[in-house]
C-alpha cells in the first residue's frame, strides 16, 4: 500500500477483500434493523458513509473543505427543525476536522505553510489578536458571551482564510467553488420560491407565529422569505453576493454552455434576493457592479456599466414606474431617508453612542444584541438593538476595534484591486478575482445595515472568497507555467 501522503494516488485493495467487506456490512447492516429496530439500524448504516467519507478526506483534503462549504450552507434551516441542537458547533467541528487532516498530512510529508504567508493571513491574525485581549477588557461581564461572539467574530475568519490557502492552492478549486455555490444558490432560490408559492411549513410557520419572527418577516408591505437561512436579510445579502459574482464570472468562461448557466444562476438569484423583501440587499448589486466597472479599466464597459447602474438609481429613486409591482415598491423604498424604519436605526445609534462614551475598547464581545441580551442583560448595550455588523463591531470593540476591522476589510479590498488591474495577466483569473472582490465588496456595504458579513452562511462564503484573492499571484504563475510546459512539450512531440 503507498504511503498515506501522497494525496490523490490510487491504493492497491484487493476486490476480494472490497467483496468480502460489503457482505459483512451488508449483514451487519440488516441485523441491527431486525434485532434493534430502525434508529439502530439506520446509525449502523451511516457508519459506511463516515469511513467513506473519511477515506476520500484523507486522500484529498479539499473534500473536507467543500463538505464544510457545503454544510455551512443548511445549517441554519436545520435550526428550525431541530430545536437546541447545537448547529453553531457542527461548523466548529467541521473546521477542526479539517485541522486535524492538515496536522496528520504535516506528520507524514512536508506541508507548504508559505501559501498560507500572505497579508490576509497576517491581518486575521492580527484581528485574532485583537479579539483574545478583549478577554480583559474592563467592561467584560460574561466570558461566556465573548466565547459565543469571538467564534463567529474572528476566529472563523482566521481559521478559514488559512485552511483555504493551503489546502485549495490550485486554480481549479476556484472553479470547483463556483459550481458548488452554484447549485447551493438555486437550492436557496427553489425553497424560497416554494415558500412563495406553496406556502410556509409547519417548522416556519412555528418560527414565524410562535417564535415571534412574523413581526419582521410578514409585514405591511407584503411577506418577507428567507429560504433556509436564518432570516431574511442574511438570505437576502446573500442572493445579491450570488448574483454579482456569477454575473461577472460568466464573462470569464469559453464554454458557452457554462456561460449561460452562470447567467441563469444569476437571475435565479437576482429574484431571491428581490423577494426576500431586503432594502438593503440591493447595495450588493449596485456596489458590487460598480466595482466591477471600475476594476475592467475598459472605457466601453465603464461607460456602459455607469449608465445602466444611474438609470437603475433613477428609475427606482426618481419615477413611480412600477409602482404596483410589490418587488419594485419594496425596492424603491430603499432610497427613502424618512423611512420609519431607517428612523429607528438612526435612534438605536443615538442611543448607543451615549452609552459608549468612556469605552475606547467596546462594551466587550458578545454583550449587544441578542447574545447581550442572553449572556449580560445587565450591559447597557445589551438593551438596544445594534441592527448592524459595523455597528456591532463598534459596541462589542470599540472605536479601536472598528477602525481595525474595516481597516482590514478595506486592505482586503484594495490589494484585491491591485492585483486585478496591475499584476494578474491571465484573464480567467483576472477576472474571476475581479468578481470574486466584487461580491466582498457589496457585502461589505450592506453590513453597514445589516448584520450579514459573519452570518452563516456567507460568512464562510465571504471568508473563503477573500482567500482565494490573494492566492490569484499563485493561481496567475500556476497557469504560466503550465502554457510554458505545453509550448515546451509541443515541439517535442512534433
Amino acid at each position: 500500500m503507498e504511503r498515506f501522503g501522497t494525496i490523490g494516488s490510487p491504493v492497491s485493495i484487493p476486490r476480494l477483500l472490497i467483496g468480502a467487506l460489503l457482505v459483512a456490512g451488508s449483514a451487519v447492516i440488516a441485523y441491527a434493523f431486525l434485532r434493534y429496530g430502525l434508529a439502530a439500524g439506520a446509525a449502523v448504516a451511516v457508519i459506511p458513509a463516515v469511513l467513506c467519507f473519511i477515506w476520500l478526506t484523507l486522500r484529498n483534503p479539499a473534500v473536507a473543505m467543500f463538505s464544510m462549504f457545503i454544510a455551512n450552507y443548511f445549517l441554519m434551516g436545520l435550526s428550525r427543525y431541530v430545536f437546541d441542537a447545537p448547529f453553531g458547533v457542527i461548523l466548529d467541528a467541521l473546521i477542526f476536522y479539517n485541522i486535524l487532516l492538515l496536522t496528520l498530512h504535516a506528520l507524514l510529508r512536508s506541508v507548504e505553510w508559505r501559501r498560507a504567508r500572505t497579508g490576509i493571513t497576517l491581518a486575521a491574525t492580527i484581528w485574532l489578536i485583537y479579539c483574545s485581549l478583549q478577554l480583559v477588557n474592563p467592561e467584560l461581564i460574561s466570558p461566556a458571551g465573548w466565547v459565543m461572539s469571538f467564534r463567529s467574530v474572528a476566529l472563523h475568519f482566521f481559521l478559514i482564510v488559512v485552511l483555504t490557502q493551503i489546502q485549495l492552492s490550485e486554480f481549479k478549486y476556484v472553479r470547483y467553488m463556483l459550481v458548488v455555490w452554484s447549485v447551493l444558490t438555486l437550492c436557496a432560490v427553489t425553497k424560497a420560491c416554494m415558500q412563495k408559492f406553496l406556502g410556509f411549513n409547519d417548522a416556519e410557520n412555528y418560527w414565524l407565529f410562535v417564535m415571534g419572527a412574523r413581526s419582521t418577516h410578514v409585514i405591511r408591505t407584503g411577506v418577507r422569505y428567507f429560504s433556509f437561512f436564518s432570516d431574511a436579510a442574511n438570505f437576502g445579502g446573500s442572493m445579491g453576493m450570488s448574483m454579482v459574482v456569477f454575473a461577472i464570472s460568466a464573462l470569464y468562461f469559453r464554454n458557452k454552455w457554462m456561460k449561460l448557466y452562470l447567467l441563469l444562476v444569476a437571475a435565479a438569484a437576482c429574484y431571491g434576493m428581490l423577494i426576500s423583501g431586503t432594502r438593503s440587499a440591493l447595495a450588493v448589486p449596485f456596489v458590487g457592479f460598480a466595482v466591477f466597472i471600475a476594476l475592467s479599466g475598459n472605457v466601453k464597459v465603464i461607460i456602459a456599466g455607469v449608465m445602466l447602474l444611474a438609470g437603475t438609481f433613477v428609475f427606482l429613486n426618481y419615477t413611480t414606474i412600477g409602482q404596483g409591482n410589490p418587488l419594485i415598491r419594496r425596492a424603491r423604498s430603499a432610497f427613502d431617508m424618512q423611512d420609519a424604519s431607517l428612523q429607528v436605526r438612526l435612534r438605536n445609534q443615538a442611543h448607543l453612542r451615549e452609552a459608549m462614551v468612556g469605552k475606547p475598547f467596546g462594551a466587550g464581545l458578545g454583550h449587544s444584541g441578542a447574545r447581550g441580551a442572553q449572556f449580560a442583560p445587565d450591559s447597557p448595550v445589551a438593551q438596544v438593538p445594534t441592527d448592524s455588523w459595523f455597528v456591532m463591531i463598534w459596541v462589542e470593540t470599540g472605536p479601536v476595534g472598528i477602525i481595525l476591522h474595516v481597516g482590514i476589510l478595506l486592505y482586503i479590498l484594495a490589494w484585491g484591486a491591485f492585483q486585478v488591474v496591475f499584476r494578474l495577466r491571465d484573464p480567467q483569473v483576472r477576472g474571476l478575482t475581479a468578481a470574486l472582490i466584487s461580491g466582498i465588496g457589496g457585502i461589505v456595504v450592506m453590513s453597514y445595515a445589516n448584520e450579514v458579513l459573519g452570518q452563516i452562511p456567507t460568512g464562510v462564503i465571504l471568508y473563503m472568497s477573500a482567500a482565494f484573492v490573494f492566492l490569484a499571484p499563485r493561481f496567475d504563475r500556476e497557469i504560466a507555467a503550465t502554457r510554458e510546459t505545453t509550448a515546451t512539450l509541443k515541439p517535442a512531440a512534433a
